[in-house]
């Protein structure tokens, strides 16, 4: 007597088909294929990874690589908690001319770089109580949200984790700041912190 044993093998229509979300874990797999065994699954992503279907952006965390993804929802995903901020907010909304190459964050927890296939993801430390001043931000070519610093709260934090003493040398252009917020802001930062923005 014959027993055959049937081993159900996920498709990557199938992942596609279930998974909903930007960025998701081998976790939410499993959740998603409970009759699939683990180590089946963790083999599926691997090779979907090696064929260019996935991208790995670190163990366990996936996203699909044609779809079309803000690189703030990836870097909230990558690292949590954490907010986009620094150099890449302040360029993007003209506060500082120069081009961020990598994709800057803040969080609570440790500092973190993070190099992927879909860029390279920076993570600066602060303290919880200057973890604040950051919005919900609706990403137009995924739907999905992610948060990012007000463009006061990424020149404060600049400023701070970057230790700068004089905007004057990196070209700050404030007329587009909101002065009364960025004051506001800076009062929960160091004596120094607040004596640079003098010049805004």
């Amino acid at each position: 007597m014959y027993i055959f044993v049937y081993y159900l093998v996920m498709t990557f229509n199938e992942l596609e088909n279930r998974i909903k979300t930007p960025v998701f874990s081998n976790f939410d797999v499993e959740k998603m294929f409970p009759q699939e065994e683990k180590l089946s699954i963790n083999t599926q992503l691997n090779r979907f990874v090696k064929s260019g279907e996935l991208l790995g952006l670190k163990k366990g965390l996936y996203c699909f690589s044609g779809q079309k993804v803000a690189t703030q929802v990836l870097a909230n995903a990558i690292y949590e908690p954490s907010y986009v901020s620094l150099e890449y907010v302040l360029n993007n909304s003209g506060v500082i001319p120069d081009i961020a190459m990598n994709v800057t964050s803040v969080t609570t927890t440790k500092n973190k770089i993070f190099t992927t296939p879909a860029g390279v993801f920076l993570y600066h430390r602060v303290q919880p109580q200057l973890f604040f001043g950051f919005q919900s931000v609706k990403d137009g070519k995924s739907g999905f949200y992610y948060k990012q610093a007000y463009p006061e709260k990424a020149l404060l934090d600049y400023i701070y984790i970057r230790k700068i003493k004089s905007l004057e040398e990196n070209r700050v252009e404030s007329n587009e700041l909101n002065r009364d917020l960025l004051l506001d802001y800076a009062l929960r930062y160091p004596n120094w912190v607040r004596k640079v923005i003098k010049s805004v």
